[in-house]
């Protein structure tokens, strides 16, 4: 009962303020935000204010990655993000952004113990593009990017994009091409401060191996190629920042770049949410040229197809629509065979102590992706007859296998290393950091190839995070602060404190749909 007359005095709360500024507000939850093609995920349904759509503010700063000050005496917020401060206030139509006055629609509101804050302004106030799908009533945040010599002459190619959206089964996204040719593709963003953890562990690394050239990778997925308009993501913009803060001894790769150049090739599976293995080539060709490697050209391989090819989308939307529609046109697995003389070994440790059994590059005895250094295993050395004295090593996930069996036609010795197979983490407790194998197995090169979900992931992050240093823990992720000026409050030096009765409107971190575990 008394929850009930709570509810019922909030949401009379919200009419006499909506009353008393002179609009109307009403939720609607088949409203969707997505920033940079990742959707954000509301606790309280966005609401509609005189044609503008507010949200809760913890939920779109934190999406950001901003940081927050709620001053509870005047019911304002400011929050901090990349040299930009915004200053907003319940019931009041300014908002200032570093000081200067700006004029809003509708002034910010509390709802269902929610402060709400209009997207657009904010968005429009750190540098962003918003634009509206009135069909799929979508709300799409486009990040500006940053100037970065690896990507600035890349200009993404939208003339492969898909034509419709299906909907979304069990974290996968289906999109079609006028009604058939369903792609499955998962819509990612990867946020700033995961991006700067993720460039320290690389350039730590780094600095740990002074006599090795460290190479750094991080290859877009399909939707920032073929998702429809409304729904393609924006890695540009997220590699880029990961790019610009990394330390010169560190080379990053423009993996964008390669396979921008290929869209009308067969780059990435519909049913997989991998790469294929020719756009695997085409990143690898992109590594030659930047590490001054020897490649082959694809008309010295032969080529085997296995036809009917259903992937991890396939498997993920079992019991679904969407597993329906990827089932009506099957991938092709196009493998191109080695054309060198190899041996190969996979182990538990890094000694070499622990085999585990003969590798081949391609195993085509498997139906899946496992075709490709025949799924994940902790440590693969392979011995070629490339017979040029040079070795890498690889630091990977599942992405990294496809590309990894190019890299013997470039190198004598080759090391695939999963970090999610060490440390106490996979099948096996045996320890590794980079640092240590490189003084049981010197090697010239380091390449650290890393798909999205490597970074926006916590635990995945921390996973390679301990292959860089023993006992590495993920910094603690800074969300609260003081700015310098709080405004409204000229005598005030500290946060008022929080109360243990009422709750701060929106104190709490709104929880975050990064996407799927693989």
């Amino acid at each position: 009962m008394l929850s009930k007359t709570i509810k019922t005095l909030c949401a009379a709360a919200v009419f006499i303020i909506c009353a008393a500024v002179g609009f109307s507000a009403f939720a609607d939850e088949s409203v969707t935000v997505r920033l940079d093609g990742g959707k954000i995920d509301f606790d309280t349904a966005p609401q509609l204010v005189n044609d503008r759509t507010f949200v809760p503010m913890r939920a779109i700063f934190e999406a950001y990655g901003a940081v927050i000050y709620w001053n509870d005496s005047e019911k304002s917020v400011t929050s901090k993000y990349n040299g930009v401060e915004i200053y907003l206030k319940i019931g009041d139509e300014e908002m200032l952004v570093n000081g200067e006055s700006v004029s809003l629609d509708a002034a910010p509101f509390i709802a269902d113990d929610r402060t709400l804050v209009p997207v657009r302004a904010i968005s429009e106030a750190f540098g962003s593009r918003v634009e509206w799908d009135e069909d799929e009533r979508v709300v799409s945040i486009i990040s500006p990017v940053e100037e970065n010599s690896v990507l600035n002459d890349v200009v993404i190619n939208n003339d492969y994009r898909y034509t419709g959206y299906d909907g979304e089964y069990n974290g996968v996204s289906i999109f079609d091409n006028y009604g058939t040719d369903f792609f499955g593709m998962e819509l990612l963003a990867i946020t700033p401060w995961r991006g700067e953890q993720y460039a320290e562990i690389v350039n730590g690394m780094a600095e740990d191996l002074p006599d090795v050239r460290v190479f750094c990778g991080v290859p877009p997925t399909a939707a920032e190629f073929y998702a429809t308009d409304t729904y393609k993501t924006n890695y540009k913009s997220s590699i880029a920042h990961i790019y610009n803060k990394l330390s010169d001894r560190v080379t990053p790769l423009n993996l964008e770049g390669a396979m921008n150049t290929n869209l009308g090739n067969y780059l990435y599976f519909r049913t997989d949410h991998h790469w294929t293995h020719f756009g695997a080539y085409c990143a690898y060709l992109e590594f030659c040229d930047k590490a001054g490697a020897p490649f082959p050209s694809l008309d010295d391989f032969e080529v085997t197809v296995k036809d009917e090819y259903l992937g991890s989308w396939s498997k993920a939307t079992e019991g679904t629509r969407g597993h329906n529609l990827l089932g009506l046109k099957p991938d092709e697995m196009i493998l191109y065979e080695p054309i060198v003389n190899y041996s190969g070994m996979s182990y538990h440790d890094m000694a070499f102590e622990k085999p585990i059994k003969e590798m081949v590059l391609l195993n085509e005895n498997f139906d899946d992706y496992n075709v490709f250094l025949e799924g994940d295993y902790p440590l693969e050395h392979f011995h070629t007859d490339t017979d040029n004295g040079k070795s890498i090593c690889v630091i990977k996930e599942s992405y990294g296998n496809a590309f990894s069996t190019w890299l013997v036609n470039s190198y004598e010795d080759i090391y695939v290393v999963d970090y999610r197979q060490f440390n106490g983490h996979g099948d096996t407790d045996d320890m590794f950091t980079v640092k240590d194998f490189y003084n049981l197995h010197p090697f010239d090169d380091l390449l650290i190839l890393s798909y999205p979900y490597t970074i926006l992931a916590d635990d995945l992050r921390q996973m390679l995070g301990e292959m860089w240093r023993e006992g590495y823990e993920n910094p603690e992720r800074v969300t609260e602060y003081v700015p310098d000026k709080i405004y409204g409050a000229e005598n005030e030096s500290e946060p008022e404190s929080e109360s243990e009765d009422e709750p701060l409107p929106t104190l709490v971190p709104e929880p975050q749909s990064d996407g799927l575990i693989f």
